[in-house]
């Protein structure tokens, strides 16, 4: 596809720029993207691509063909999507280790003391693992790390009414996981 520099900055030219890098080049960029990290967030990244290029558009030289320019992009989005992965997981390991260990130390001798903190335990466990990332790290943020709604919402990116509505979710599905009846 030749790309008309004079009228890159036209919406409606840059959408049908677009389009037809989509229609070119999204099946190419999915696979990419699931080699990299997986069915569940490649979808989500392909995405990530295109908005990408439509706003970088204008900003694109024509030193490579565009195809290479936008595997870029996808190259550049599945590491930063690897990367935050990564760290999602280390939080919500750091989490499960802090809650192991509130556990053993708050748990008596008893045996059967021990017996239910471990099954408590075991179904949190299980519960967390089936909600998505994103509520798991806002639970962590705000319940085992203790951060105001404010620093939540800056890490995040987000607004501090939009955190206090995702943590009020992400409580109520991790309630419902557990079997306790919603407040």
């Amino acid at each position: 596809m030749e790309l008309d520099r004079q009228r890159v900055h036209d919406e409606t030219y840059r959408w049908e720029v677009i389009d037809t890098l989509m229609r070119e080049h999204a099946q190419a960029i999915a696979q990419y993207c699931t080699a990299w990290l997986g069915e569940g967030l490649a979808a989500e990244v392909t995405q990530e691509v295109f908005v990408t290029a439509w706003e970088t558009l204008p900003s694109y030289r024509p030193d490579a063909p565009l195809r290479r320019w936008l595997f870029g992009i996808a190259r550049n989005k599945c590491q930063q999507g690897f990367r935050n992965r990564a760290r999602r997981r280390a939080i919500a390991h750091t989490f499960l280790e802090d809650i192991r260990q509130q556990v053993h130390a708050e748990s008596s001798t008893e045996p059967e003391t021990m017996l239910t903190a471990e099954a408590r335990y075991t179904q949190l466990h299980s519960s967390l693992a089936q909600l998505r990332d994103v509520e798991r790290m806002l639970l962590v943020l705000r319940y085992w790390k203790e951060l105001p709604i404010a620093d939540i919402a800056d890490i995040m990116g987000k607004s501090e009414t939009a955190v206090r509505k995702q943590l009020e979710r992400a409580k109520q599905r991790l309630r419902e996981l557990m079997g306790q009846i919603p407040e």
